[in-house]
């Protein structure tokens, strides 16, 4: 099954009597938050409001995030999950993925409230608001696998105070994009089968009645004779 390729990391972090959480992937629905990539991670990070004595120092308050659905390229934002920002110190950090980069590692510190993240992306690009202390930092499974891992979503809780707890979702690469290229494979072998159908979408007037681009270009990549086909495919993976 294919919600058998997907992990989740534990939630790291304290979770206070009071809090919000908060679930990404729930955006999506039941079956396509598995088909969405993570694109762009936004960070706050500052000193938290007055009134918790167990949050000190500074502190991650927030996170929001961005994800794209890798069959229609439409593009989702979530809500600001944050704490209280009306300090005069408060530092904002964003980092939106090049084409064909993914968010790769994961890095966090917390005792009461998180404070250090430190995101690394398959490029080695990095963002990363807070300091990482060898007593407060813990070590995130993904990190360590063998397989090239991408982050797919978050979860977590926050309050007034800041970003209380986070944990993800990931997949090993290969798993992903052989997820995403199954649509385009059974497209694939429809085409073979079947050659009225392949002949009908090799018309550019079928073609233009489709209102989805991204359609459109699967539909043109799976009419190819077998060696531009197998190419493309090279390329994707």
């Amino acid at each position: 099954m294919i919600k058998n390729k997907y992990h989740s990391t534990p939630v790291f972090g304290f979770v206070p009597r009071e809090k919000t959480r908060f679930c990404d992937a729930d955006l999506f629905g039941d079956d396509l938050w598995k088909y969405v990539i993570l694109k762009k991670i936004k960070l706050w990070y500052g000193s938290p409001k007055a009134g918790d004595e167990n949050v000190k120092n500074k502190v991650v308050l927030g996170i929001q995030c961005i994800y794209q659905d890798t069959v229609s390229g439409t593009k989702t934002t979530t809500e600001q999950h944050i704490g209280d920002i009306s300090k005069e110190d408060i530092e904002v950090k964003e980092m939106e993925l090049k084409e064909g980069d993914y968010f790769a590692k994961f890095y966090i510190d917390f005792d009461t409230a998180i404070t250090h993240l430190k995101f690394i992306t398959k490029v080695g690009e990095t963002l990363e608001v807070g300091i990482e202390k060898e007593e407060t930092k813990r070590t995130v499974t993904l990190n360590n696998e063998e397989d090239s891992q991408m982050l797919q979503s978050f979860t977590g809780y926050y309050n007034t105070y800041g970003l209380r707890a986070l944990g993800c979702k990931y997949i090993a690469k290969k798993d992903f994009f052989l997820i995403n290229l199954m649509g385009i494979l059974r497209l694939r072998h429809i085409f073979k089968t079947n050659e009225e159908e392949k002949k009908k979408w090799s018309k550019e007037e079928e073609l233009n009645k489709l209102n989805d681009e991204p359609m459109k270009a699967i539909a043109k990549l799976c009419c190819l004779p077998e060696a531009p086909f197998a190419e493309v495919m090279k390329y994707c993976t």
